[in-house]
């Protein structure tokens, strides 16, 4: 269901600001921002989860995944 949510986000969402994950849950440098496609949170490089956090898609900015229904995660 993840793969699915997460090819429409693309699809319906446009490519020019996100991307989806590496293999291994990271983000490129290009694409900071961790997004979670079942909790539909995401995580800046300054959050303390940042790190132990692993991306489903990831987004250029705070502002895109906004735009993508997603919400900043709480610290």
């Amino acid at each position: 269901m993840r793969n699915l949510i997460i090819i429409l986000m693309l699809g319906l969402g446009g490519c020019a600001h996100m991307v989806p994950s590496t293999a291994k849950g990271g983000c490129p440098y290009e694409f900071p921002i961790k997004g979670n496609a079942d909790s539909y949170l995401y995580h800046t490089p300054d959050s303390p989860y940042y790190a132990r956090t692993s991306a489903e898609i990831c987004f250029d900015s705070e502002v895109a995944a906004r735009r993508n229904g997603f919400y900043a995660a709480k610290h």
